[in-house]
């Protein structure tokens, strides 16, 4: 009888022995791609609430005044809006163009008519499309005039250091723009920044009623849950009700900025099909992410997706993945190519590179086209001048 309880016990000590060396569970953590995202996150997320800062300062009636910052948010199954400036998406931004998924299918057709050879989508049924209006105004859109300046400075007299004849157009993440914008010979593009009240009372006040060679940019970076973080349909609604009328006072349209998350061609998809009636004379979109070869890739997959002329309203040579960045060099060489092919594809209306700004605020500095004296960087100079020193 012993004997047997001595072999008993021996066994289970070999079992409590083997649980213990069994294999540990792996989740999406444990494989470090969580890691990765909320590291881009609390990277780009000093943006936002910086850019929300210089909202303090109260709104100026007329089309000039303070500019809130840049914007990005993640698609949210329930509309979300919220006024925060630009930032990052949930606890993980995922990356920009290298991980963007295949462009999803839209009914919208990718023919039919913008201008000077650039296609733009086509209304098909009732879904939203092309304006078919010319998508540009003066010289915005053509070679050698399609550096745009993305400025969150108000009516910082530094301003007219960056002029020169390639900028073309001037937005600054809010329905006010410095008020010498036109009178330096930039298109005023204004924009209704996310679907918040405050961001949808203050933009139908300051408005200017006049629309004549002006744009509207639509939300921003809608898809991300730190920016102005709407579904599509809540989206197509408030674009129904608050921007689509303003086609009737002359303004151009542009879409709600994607951030470069993977669900943001998904996203757009929904918007268009959702926006009955809407029309549009382009598409804006966000790029952050190193190698001209996934830029280049990232905006041909929307032109083929949306069939719109598009406009770059914020893109740097910056990594949000958890890499390292790109030296000096390779900034300086990303910067020729963009510029270069940007003035060779006449789909690709502006560009505004992020930088003018004394404060980086998360991006690499080397990217930075300002400095402290308000006086372009060498590579400020660089950009404004059309890829000439």
């Amino acid at each position: 009888m012993a004997s047997k309880l001595l072999n008993l016990v021996a066994l289970s000590s070999l079992a409590i022995m083997a649980c213990s060396f069994g294999a540990t569970p792996t989740t999406a953590l444990s494989l470090g791609h969580g890691q990765h995202m909320a590291a881009r996150h609390a990277t780009h997320n000093p943006i936002a609430r910086k850019r929300d800062q210089s909202k303090r300062c109260k709104p100026r009636p007329s089309s000039s005044s303070a500019a809130p910052a840049p914007s990005t948010t993640s698609q949210a199954p329930e509309p979300a809006s919220t006024s925060q400036a630009p930032a990052t998406s949930q606890d993980q931004r995922p990356s920009s163009s290298s991980e963007a998924a295949p462009p999803a299918a839209t009914s919208q057709s990718s023919g039919g008519g913008s201008s000077g050879g650039s296609t733009g989508g086509s209304s098909s049924g009732s879904t939203g499309g092309s304006s078919g209006r010319n998508p540009d105004i003066g010289n915005l859109g053509k070679s050698g005039h399609k550096i745009g300046a993305a400025w969150p400075n108000g009516n910082d007299p530094a301003l007219a250091n960056f002029v020169t004849d390639h900028l073309a157009a001037l937005y600054s993440w809010d329905v006010h723009v410095p008020e010498d914008t036109e009178k330096l010979g930039m298109v005023a593009m204004y924009m209704l920044w996310g679907g918040a009240q405050d961001k949808i009372d203050s933009f139908e006040q300051n408005l200017p009623q006049d629309g004549t060679n002006r744009y509207i940019l639509g939300f921003n970076e809608p898809n991300e849950e730190g920016q102005s973080n709407m579904d599509p349909y809540t989206a197509a609604k408030i674009w129904q009700e608050h921007i689509q009328p303003k086609a009737d006072l002359g303004y151009r349209l542009a879409t709600p900025a994607m951030s470069s998350r993977p669900n943001g061609k998904e996203w757009m998809s929904n918007f268009l099909k959702a926006c009955d009636g809407c029309t549009f004379d382009a598409q804006a979109v966000h790029w952050y992410d190193i190698s001209f070869e996934k830029f280049k890739a990232y905006l041909e997959e929307y032109h083929n997706q949306i069939g719109l002329p598009i406009l770059v309203t914020e893109f740097a040579d910056q990594n949000f993945n958890g890499g390292s960045q790109a030296t000096m060099d390779e900034i300086w060489a990303f910067a020729s190519q963009v510029i270069d092919w940007a003035n060779n594809t006449p789909w690709i209306h502006a560009v505004f590179p992020f930088g003018m700004m004394r404060d980086m605020q998360g991006v690499n500095q080397l990217n930075s086209l300002m400095q402290a004296d308000g006086q372009p960087t060498d590579l400020g100079r660089f950009f404004i001048n059309n890829g000439n020193q």
